[in-house]
């Protein structure tokens, strides 16, 4: 059975009240299990609803379970109606919010829809002076050709004239004749040179209007630019104002959302404080008893186990008196053994014979009278003296006992 959930009102679940009996608790659990089972509905939690409701009817069908569910109920009823205020004023800011932000959304399609247009007009407009300025750019770098044409033909004019009245032709009329012009010739030149002075007027005149125009114009698209510029850099201001408003927003609302989390989370830990401190002191009563009990428990362990230490300790001094009486016996016989022979090794526990010292890992044993003794022993008992090299053992033509390998302990030496 799946665990039951801390937090839910199984009253309303169950939709019954908390003083409903036995039988309207089984009367609704077995109405609503007809309804919310899963074999009757195709929704994709139908398996969890049915699943609280069984976990609502298994707690508060049961009379223990439900006698301990009442003593949290009045927190997780007062703990649902807090978050449903919470959740029901979430809504209705959302809801305001949205309508808020429906209103701004609207009021600021309308801005950018007119402020579009705006930039759509000065666009027009910048087209239409740059086509002019462009065609008056033309005409005046036309008319300063033109300009500039009849001033090469009046200065050619003048070079003709220097050259037939000067000291050239002066010298070379002798040679070549003096070449002298009708009076048509000069009244042609003459009418051709007016000619050229009006039309240099005519065009002088029409080109100073026409670079008044197009400095007018560019003036007027100098204004058009800086209106764009302007509609531009308020679009962008606009958009940074939205943008700050939305963080500000969303900064208010994450504050909020983190103000919200930390009263629930108060809440919740005074529950939690007030669960534990019930659940604390059924836990000091029942660890009481559970301590008194382990310490009874303790207690009869720990005699026991004086009992048996004493009977061991018993036992170890029996079987220390039997040896010792055990080498008093063979003492005479030990007595009797020079000892002089080879002492083979015997492994494992074993207890010298002559100072009753317990050796570990192993002892030597006399193969004359079996006598069982420790290193230190057996050169004792042997007329040994401590080893020291080996020089007075060879020196007398014997080696001593430590100079031989295990290997040959199987050896005799009589």
């Amino acid at each position: 059975m799946a665990p039951a959930e801390p937090n839910v009102d199984y009253y309303a679940v169950l939709e019954i009240s908390n003083i409903a009996t036995i039988e309207v608790v089984t009367k609704s659990y077995r109405r609503l299990a007809k309804i919310r089972h899963p074999d009757k509905n195709l929704k994709d939690d139908s398996t969890a609803v049915f699943q609280l409701l069984q976990n609502a009817y298994d707690t508060i069908g049961d009379p223990a379970k439900r006698r301990a569910y009442d003593l949290r109920w009045s927190g997780i009823r007062d703990s649902l109606r807090a978050q449903q205020e919470s959740e029901r004023g979430q809504a209705e800011a959302a809801q305001t919010e949205k309508k808020r932000t429906t209103e701004a959304r609207a009021t600021e399609q309308k801005e950018d829809k007119a402020r579009q247009e705006r930039l759509r007009s000065l666009e027009l407009v910048k087209s239409r002076y740059d086509n002019d300025i462009f065609e008056l750019s033309r005409v005046v770098r036309k008319l300063v050709a033109d300009l500039k044409r009849l001033q090469d033909q009046d200065d050619e004019d003048l070079r003709k004239e220097r050259e037939r009245n000067g000291w050239w032709a002066y010298l070379a009329s002798p040679i070549y004749g003096k070449v002298n012009e009708t009076d048509e010739q000069k009244q042609a030149r003459e009418t051709e040179r007016l000619h050229r002075l009006a039309s240099k007027s005519i065009k002088g005149s029409e080109l100073d209007e026409k670079q008044a125009k197009v400095q007018r114009l560019q003036d007027a698209l100098q204004n058009v630019n800086g209106k764009i510029a302007a509609e531009k850099k308020k679009v962008e201001d606009e958009k940074k104002k939205v943008e700050e408003e939305a963080r500000v927003r969303r900064q208010r609302m994450e504050q909020e959302a983190r103000n919200r989390a930390m009263q629930e989370m108060r809440e919740r830990i005074a529950r939690a404080q007030k669960e534990q401190a019930e659940r604390t002191a059924k836990e000091a009563r029942e660890a009481q008893a559970a301590r008194e009990k382990q310490e009874a428990q303790e207690r009869a362990r720990m005699a026991a186990a004086a009992e048996r230490c004493r009977r061991e300790v018993e036992e170890r001094a029996q079987a220390m008196r039997g040896a010792e009486e055990a080498a008093r016996k063979a003492k005479k016989t030990w007595n009797a053994c020079r000892h002089d022979r080879f002492w083979p090794k015997v492994e494992g526990r074993q207890l010298c014979s002559n100072c009753y010292t317990v050796q570990r890992r192993f002892a030597f044993q006399c193969p004359g009278c079996r006598m069982v003794a420790c290193a230190s022993c057996r050169q004792t008992l042997r007329g040994e003296k401590r080893k020291s090299g080996g020089v007075s053992g060879r020196r007398h033509g014997f080696a001593s006992n430590d100079d031989y390998d295990d290997d040959f302990s199987f050896y005799d030496y009589d």
